[in-house]
Parts: structure tokens; sequence; C-alpha cells
């Protein structure tokens, strides 16, 4: 692209969640993409929610296959798009956790760790005590660093696939740095 923009296309599938989950439980995700201030969508979804999926047995996957698909364009690699996810236990919050698109081409399989907000008055960590969670307002947030008080934990997994256009990656020493061909 002759005006110095390239394209960044993504598509994959959420695969599945891996947790000890009781049976008959319900389980659903939640992704948006987020991105910096130069990058804009031109095609797909922003954001999307999953089916429900109930647990058959203790202990196996939570299949989701949800599929992701966008074409992002940007003029430069500040704010690399990130995939944000949170997952629910029927209506309660197990954990967010965040990837950044991979930068080479190609298939990708990602393991996503979770985190989950802690409470910080004592108000907060009685009402926990009773299944109420705390949960952010933004949870955009997350793909800042800004202050974040969360506990870590499991790990969740994503594949990708990416391709670009108009886009060279230089890859000697830090995946960083980047060129456009033009």
């Amino acid at each position: 692209m002759g005006d110095g923009t390239f394209l960044v296309s993504i598509s994959g599938q959420l695969d599945y969640i891996e947790v000890l989950a009781e049976s008959g439980s319900n389980w659903h995700c939640k992704y948006e993409f987020v991105s910096g201030p130069d990058w804009k969508i031109i095609g797909g979804v922003e954001s999307g929610l999953s089916q429900i999926c109930t647990v058959n047995m203790n202990g196996e996957k939570i299949v989701l296959n949800l599929p992701l698909e966008v074409m992002m364009k940007s003029t430069n690699l500040y704010g690399w798009p990130q995939v944000l996810v949170s997952i629910y236990n029927e209506m309660t919050l197990e954990g967010y956790g965040r990837c950044h698109v991979p930068l080479s081409p190609g298939v990708h399989s990602i393991d996503i760790s979770l985190c989950k907000p802690l409470t910080s008055t004592l108000l907060g960590k009685i009402t926990s005590l009773f299944g109420y969670q705390p949960e952010l307002i933004q949870p955009k947030m997350l793909a800042t660093t800004a202050g974040n008080n969360c506990k870590s934990f499991e790990i969740r997994c994503l594949k990708f696939t990416r391709k670009e256009k108009d886009f060279f990656i230089c890859q000697v020493y830090l995946i960083y740095f980047l060129y456009i061909l033009i």
C-alpha cells in the first residue's frame, strides 16, 4: 500500500478451556480485540461471545471452538493488537486473560494465563465469601499494565493464523524491529 499503511489479517479460534470443572457446570467466554490508537478494524468482528458449554464429566476440557476473524490496518506498530478474554462459570467471573497477536505469520498455538481481580476492601473480602467476585468495569485496562492488582492462575488455549500484506518482518535481534515495504 503506497500510503504507508499495512494490513494484518487475523483468523483463529478459542479452542477450549482446560480447568477442573464440576459436572453440570456451564461455562462461556467473551473476547475482544484491543489495539493502539493508530489501528483500525476494517473487517470482521471486534468482540464476541461463545455459546454456553455444559461439562459432562469432571475434569474434561470445555470445548468452545469460537471463531475469531478480523482485519486491521495501521501506519505503525505501536499498540500491536491483543486479544482479551473473559471466562465465566455460570455468571461468575473465573478470570481474564490476554495475549498479543503473534508477530510472525503462520499458525500459532497460544496458552493464555488468567488473572482475577482482587478486592481491596474488607467488605469486598467478606462478600467474596458469598460468591460475589469483583469484576472490572473496563477489562480493556488489562491491555495496559497500569496499576493491575490481580492474582494469576490456570491456562487456556487459543490458536491463531496471521497473514499480512505489504509488511516485512526483520527478526534478527529484537522482534519489534519491523519495517514497512513501500
